[in-house]
């Protein structure tokens, strides 16, 4: 962990390290699918060892099959040619030269992803697909050991994203807001899936800009990640929450952009800053920083919210004052009053 300021340049990833990102969340995927169980520990007992072997390999090829699926549309969408073997993950970091703060946002990415979603809409292709905690620490394990961070600060980040996420939908879920969430389930449903997979089918026609949401979405960065706020340099995304703290900084083009993207996308950023923040210690006037850049985008949603009601845009009104709303919960979150 690094206590080191941290500019927007540090959540700003360029393609060899998104290419990086994506090996990582592959074999880390299929490492812990190997040792992943498809049955109860009450149905085990009921079964016979050869019936258990065979489901237990059906089981662990079916998550491998769903990791090459992803891979591949993930690859395509991204315009990259193919991932980093395995064995040259830990040569391909060291070659990149990540500084500390780069690799602890490279790993709230990792942190925070969470596999075995669909690919397109209505599909239940890969329902019987499990994650559970056991899961989790076989995936965090492995993508501890390649980034040279402790499994225990990604499992923390996992929980602190998780906090900001339930905290923020508790905070707004009432009958006097016109954008409830239906409760935190709804939060764990957002966290559960990448804001494009309902409709990841229907894209891979996409190119240019476009793909490059659409595959960061995969990613888990959504199509807030795109665009790099027009820096130079060869970064495409910005992640880790860095699209929310880069929000002053960013051109207009961007800001706009920003503005428009959905409550969920807004929400999901705010957790990885949250955690950010909270496991890899961005602290006085860097947290100071980051509630000015919220407060600025909030602002400027609530502008935007005043005009559309003024001009009898009453839905286009409601869905901006929604996020105005993240953004206010969220400040509180990073200042300790919620």
């Amino acid at each position: 962990m690094s206590n080191s300021q941290l500019t927007v340049q540090d959540f700003s990833f360029n393609r060899d390290v998104i290419q990086l990102l994506v090996s990582i969340k592959y074999w880390g995927i299929r490492a812990e699918a190997q040792s992943s169980t498809s049955f109860s520990r009450l149905r085990k007992h009921f079964m016979g060892e050869e019936a258990k072997a065979r489901e237990q390999h059906q089981y662990v090829e079916k998550k491998h099959a769903w990791a090459d699926e992803w891979k591949e549309i993930t690859l395509k969408l991204l315009g990259i040619d193919a991932i980093t073997p395995e064995k040259h993950l830990g040569e391909k970091l060291k070659e990149l030269g990540l500084t500390e703060a780069r690799k602890n946002a490279l790993c709230v990415e990792l942190a925070t992803f969470t596999p075995y979603f669909e690919f397109a809409e209505d599909s239940k292709e890969w329902e019987s697909l499990s994650f559970d905690d056991d899961d989790r620490k076989r995936y965090f394990a492995f993508s501890g050991h390649i980034m040279g961070e402790s499994p225990a600060t990604l499992q923390r980040t996992w929980l602190e994203f998780n906090n900001a996420i339930e905290k923020i939908v508790k905070a707004n879920a009432g009958p006097n807001l016109t954008w409830v969430w239906t409760g935190l389930g709804a939060a764990v449903l957002i966290i559960l899936a990448p804001y494009m997979a309902g409709v990841i089918g229907g894209v891979m026609g996409l190119s240019g800009a476009a793909a490059t949401s659409a595959g960061l979405a995969l990613l888990g960065g959504g199509s807030l990640a795109a665009g790099g706020l027009g820096m130079t340099g060869g970064y495409i995304a910005v992640m880790a929450g860095g699209a929310i703290f880069g929000y002053g900084s960013g051109s207009a083009q961007y800001r706009q952009k920003l503005r428009e993207t959905s409550k969920e996308e807004l929400l999901i950023n705010c957790g990885k800053l949250y955690a950010a923040s909270t496991v890899f210690n961005i602290y006085g006037d860097q947290r100071h920083d980051i509630c000015k850049a919220a407060l600025g985008l909030q602002t400027d949603l609530e502008a935007d919210a005043d005009l559309s009601f003024l001009q009898g845009k009453e839905s286009e009104g409601k869905q901006l004052e929604a996020k105005t709303v993240v953004m206010r919960s969220f400040r509180r979150l990073m200042r300790g009053d919620l």
